[in-house]
């Protein structure tokens, strides 16, 4: 039977810990346990004249050149692998070296000026919303918390960082954040492939990379054997990668359209696991995803036939920060997309200029209570634990 897990709830504070403390040493692949927010975060020391002289002139003020938009396309276009909110993050860890600061505040100022326009650039800024408001809110926390003297009462490794080291650390290890949400795939992967039965048949959509490694993961397992059916609806490029990925591993594979997925619910009653991948997760639970996964997450709960769980697989610094207000539009949470609940269009040449998420890019909203699991690196979350892991960062 399917379960859901509770682990330890995520923090921001835990997240980039884990790569600030990379390059001291080689991590562990059993969980830790977490210190307390005020042992973990860095915080504010004065330094010295000649530290400030010495750092200013070694970073060139490449402040005014700096064009974050392009940096985090460049980001994107050179590693398939890279998720929109860590690219985010990585674009802002490479403003923190390209500009220099006199104070911690004017940098702090500088983040958020240039985190608004690089949202302000797509037309659907949540997945990127998602990994700079954790690493904005690191920032923040770092120069909140009590001065600490270096080597004052602990070790070196366990001392809390100051503000300079801490953005030296970032700078020195922004390629970590990459490989950390890689290798946080592969720990979904592990958790995911638990809920794939023998015997069993997958319905999945959307083309994630996170679903496939689930999916590959449970393939080699020997005592498993397992088809997937996958939606595609010829617009989506990710969806034939996916497929040809899972048929090139040796996977049964039969692709459907989106319109035949009520009559294959009801008609397949080997269906009892429904995988789909997000770009975001609201912190109420719900996810923003690809057009078309709400209706499958209502058709998978109200087609009669078997039992089946809607489980969405997603890295846990895809975490928003927002609710949608008025449900199911996408639009007030900052997504421009067309607003497909008016009739103010008709008749209407649409904007050329107007800068709007692609139709065939669409996303809708899947209501949390259509969502049986969340499978993250740290175990399988239920959609109301999502709250909790908010705010631990909030």
């Amino acid at each position: 039977m399917l379960r859901r897990v509770a682990l330890p709830s995520f923090s921001s504070a835990s997240f980039f810990t884990s790569i600030v403390m990379a390059a001291d040493g080689p991590s562990s692949s059993a969980p830790r346990a977490e210190p307390s927010t005020q042992q973990q975060l860095p915080v504010r020391s004065a330094p010295s004249s000649s530290a400030a002289a010495n750092n200013a002139s070694a970073q060139p003020d490449h402040g005014s050149s700096f064009d974050i938009v392009r940096t985090y396309r460049e980001l994107l276009n050179s590693d398939r692998e890279l998720t929109m909110g860590v690219a985010a993050i990585e674009s802002l860890i490479e403003l923190l070296r390209v500009t220099p600061s006199s104070t911690a505040m004017e940098l702090v100022e500088i983040v958020k000026k240039e985190k608004a326009k690089l949202l302000a650039s797509t037309p659907n800024p949540l997945p990127l919303l998602a990994g700079a408001d954790l690493f904005e809110q690191y920032l923040l926390r770092s120069l909140r918390g009590p001065t600490a003297a270096p080597g004052a009462g602990s070790s070196g490794q366990d001392r809390v960082l100051s503000f300079d080291e801490t953005r030296q650390h970032l700078v020195d290890n922004k390629d970590l954040f990459a490989e950390r949400a890689k290798a946080a795939r592969d720990h979904i992967a592990l958790w995911g492939s638990r809920y794939v039965s023998d015997g069993c048949v997958v319905l999945a959509m959307g083309g994630s990379r996170t679903v496939t490694k689930i999916l590959l993961r449970a393939a080699a397992d020997p005592s498993k054997h397992f088809r997937v059916i996958y939606v595609v609806d010829g617009h989506n490029r990710r969806s034939d990668v996916a497929v040809a990925e899972l048929r090139e591993a040796g996977l049964e594979v039969e692709t459907i359209s989106p319109h035949k997925i009520a009559y294959v619910l009801g008609n397949q009653k080997r269906i009892n696991l429904v995988l789909v991948g997000t770009e975001v997760v609201m912190q109420n639970g719900g996810i923003v995803s690809g057009m078309g996964t709400a209706q499958l997450a209502h058709l998978a709960k109200t087609v009669k036939g078997g039992m089946r769980r809607f489980y969405v697989a997603a890295e846990t610094h895809k975490i928003c920060r927002r609710t949608p207000i008025a449900y199911p539009m996408v639009n007030r949470v900052g997504v421009r997309q067309k607003d497909i609940s008016k009739f103010d269009m008709i008749g209407v040449d649409p904007d050329p200029d107007a800068v709007v998420v692609p139709e065939d890019e669409e996303v809708d909203y899947t209501d949390p209570e259509l969502i049986d699991g969340i499978i993250t690196e740290q175990g399988v979350k239920m959609t109301s634990q999502i709250w909790e892991m908010v705010d631990d960062y909030i």
